[in-house]
């Protein structure tokens, strides 16, 4: 699917989401009635109130009658609105009760702004990028997150002084996660083999800050790089999906240097994404098997310098036993 196709769905999911909302608040009217009819007459009154009000403006020339019959409007509006408050409190209710709820109070559910133009409530923004750049090969943050980070598991796999470093690196994104967007560093870069936890705390950190209220895009190198080949051969929608890694307030690369090596794109627009992100100071965050050496061999001094730049990046190296096979290995650097 490409990026319209993603706007239709999703269009279509906030409308399903707005019946919804509709059918709730019906039956909240319906559950009132039955406990309390008067209810429903204020209601029929608050109704009438109004379009009486505006028949008197539109009969009357004097605009000081105009003003009496508004202001006449507005003194029986709140009069009936406070009864009926009254009564939904005296069945044990929420004065709010009968209105309808919904699950972006910005937008309403709509997935739209007021502004005008209206443009995409963050909401529909933050569910549009989900759709765009999650996919099946990405865990579920409701099982990988800081809550389900297991310090038994570290220590059992690892030497003492591995589960110590480990540990630690736990400890600073637990700190990144928690800091942010009040950190020194923007960036974090997670690096070392396959199994040691990469991944895992990757993820516990984008949760956290999800949990927080930010929202970002968190994508594999390889579904990145297929983004990036879209932007160098395709058409304004899908190079739209480029352009979405660059303006997302929050990035999470997993794996790279997994990717395929592709002359004219690999490099030059990995390059184009750090740097644009840099310059608006967005954070990115990543995990990769490569050590800095490693990255700076494959992906030039250039793409290099982004990475791994001390002003910007906090860089934790982990080593240890592969947690996904649960047994200790022999020996290991030190994280």
């Amino acid at each position: 699917m490409d990026r319209a196709e993603h706007i239709r769905a999703l269009q279509a999911e906030y409308a399903q989401l707005q019946a919804q909302d509709r059918r709730e608040a019906e039956a909240r009217l319906r559950e009132v009635l039955a406990r309390d009819p008067e209810i429903g007459v204020l209601r029929t009154r608050g109704a009438a109130i109004a379009l009486e009000a505006m028949r008197e403006m539109m009969r009357q020339t004097d605009l000081e009658k105009r003003r009496q019959a508004a202001e006449k409007m507005r003194r029986d509006g709140l009069e009936n609105n406070r009864q009926l408050r009254l009564r939904l409190t005296a069945l044990g209710l929420p004065e709010d009760y009968l209105e309808e709820k919904h699950r972006c109070e910005k937008c309403r559910d709509t997935g739209y702004t007021d502004d005008i133009p209206a443009r995409f409530c963050e909401c529909f923004q933050k569910a549009l990028r989900l759709r765009m750049f999650e996919d099946g090969t990405m865990a579920g943050l409701d099982r990988q997150n800081f809550a389900h980070f297991s310090d038994e598991l570290v220590r059992k796999c690892n030497t003492p002084q591995e589960a110590q470093n480990l540990l630690f690196a736990k400890t600073i994104c637990q700190q990144f996660a928690q800091e942010y967007p009040r950190v020194e560093r923007p960036n974090l870069l997670l690096y070392g083999p396959g199994g040691v936890g990469k991944t895992f705390l990757l993820n516990c950190v984008f949760a956290r800050l999800l949990e927080r209220g930010f929202s970002g895009v968190r994508i594999t190198a390889y579904r990145m790089h297929e983004t990036m080949r879209q932007k160098h051969i395709g058409a304004q929608e899908e190079a739209q999906g480029f352009e979405e890694l660059i303006q997302t307030p929050i990035l999470v690369i997993d794996d790279l240097g997994t990717e395929p090596m592709l002359r004219n794109i690999t490099v030059e627009y990995l390059f184009t994404l750090l740097n644009e992100r840099c310059a608006a100071g967005r954070a990115t965050l990543i995990a990769t098997n490569l050590s800095p050496a490693e990255l700076k061999e494959r992906y030039g001094e250039r793409v290099a310098s982004r990475l791994l730049d001390r002003s910007r990046c906090v860089t934790v190296r982990m080593a240890g036993a592969d947690l996904r096979q649960g047994k200790p290995r022999n020996g290991g650097e030190e994280a």
